[in-house]
């Protein structure tokens, strides 16, 4: 393992997330730090508690990068967001914002260290931060916009055992609060496999939808129309318009719509899909990416629920396995992908 956890809000729902039960949790596709969207969260009063986290595994050294924007923070103590690494229900650490919003380290309880930048509502910054639980030599760090000097940091005892959930939390800090943020660009490391080891750094997250069929058309589709208009909507429109298949090893393949890219590098590919099965009974499905002159990649059967409700994932792949290389804007126009039933 090493990527964990890559995420920028492309197919518009919070699928995946563990979200306040009464909480300001949204989609936003108007402050967003690319691609189409991102996920909003605040707080506005007493009861509606803003949060939303994720479960990256289990880990006791981890690197985390996030896009954030607070473009609402006002009341009693102007509340930016709490980012909080959490084992279970405890809260081991996190960073806040204090004295004119800089960053600040909490670790055991105990306020460790504070940055020395000052941030301003309504801009986009990219933090990266790096946790090692110890006793004796933890350690917790903090970048701002990928700059090599650390914004903040602390050695020492960080706490002993594992995280297992990164929580980003908005506070209410007193009456009249109405406290948002926007997150994107999500990325989640651990310290395993000689890839993706350390830091996150800079990366933005975009969507290709299908936009033409290839072959082969096995599915069943809800509607006689060109397979690929039915499984190209953002966000999912649920049974609305879908392709289907009863027997194991049917497939679809489509091809997408062109990235837009310009002068940028690609570090990985993945194919994503919202899908279910229609009994409860045993249901796969394989997700399957296919670049130009190569072979089809599999990312392995994906276990079904009948409701869509889970985050199904292909191959991620870092590289073109065509010629082994690193993946170019042209590979990656050229590139299909289509679901499999398995």
């Amino acid at each position: 393992m090493t990527r964990l956890w890559t995420d920028g809000f492309e197919f518009q729902d919070m699928i995946g997330y563990c979200i306040a039960p009464l909480g300001s949790v949204q989609i936003d596709t108007t402050t967003k730090r690319s691609g189409a969207a991102s996920a909003e969260f605040g707080r506005s009063g007493p009861i509606d508690s803003g949060w939303f986290s994720f479960n990256p595994g289990t880990v006791s050294e981890f690197y985390l990068r996030f896009g954030l924007n607070v473009t609402n923070a006002s009341g009693l103590l102007g509340s930016w967001p709490y980012i909080e690494w959490r084992s279970g229900n405890s809260t081991l650490g996190y960073i806040n914002f204090v004295n004119c919003n800089q960053v600040s380290i909490v670790s055991g309880g105990v306020r460790r260290d504070t940055g020395t930048t000052p941030l301003f509502v309504d801009v986009w910054y990219l933090f990266e931060v790096h946790v090692k639980l110890s006793a004796t030599v933890g350690v917790v760090e903090v970048k701002l916009d990928g700059r090599s000097i650390l914004e903040a940091s602390f050695s020492g005892n960080t706490g002993t055992g594992t995280i297992d959930i990164i929580n980003f939390y908005q506070i209410y800090s007193g009456l009249g609060d109405i406290n948002t943020a926007f997150v994107d660009d999500l990325a989640f490391n651990d310290t395993l496999g000689g890839v993706d080891d350390s830091w996150c750094g800079e990366g933005k997250i975009i969507v290709m939808k299908p936009n033409d069929d290839s072959a082969p058309l096995e599915l069943t589709p809800s509607a006689a129309v060109h397979h690929h208009l039915l499984v190209d909507e953002v966000p999912t429109d649920s049974d609305t318009t879908y392709v289907e298949g009863s027997v194991v090893d049917e497939e679809d393949m489509y091809k997408l719509t062109p990235s837009g890219l310009v002068d940028v590098d690609i570090n990985r590919v993945w194919t994503e899909a919202r899908t279910r099965k229609t009994t409860a009974t045993d249901g796969h499905v394989a997700l399957i990416t296919k670049a130009a002159g190569g072979a089809e990649v599999s990312g392995g059967d994906k276990e079904l629920l009948t409701t869509y409700s889970l985050k199904i994932l292909g191959a991620e792949e870092l590289i073109n396995p065509v010629d082994s290389n690193p993946w170019e804007i042209a590979d990656i126009d050229l590139i299909e992908i289509g679901p499999r039933t398995r």
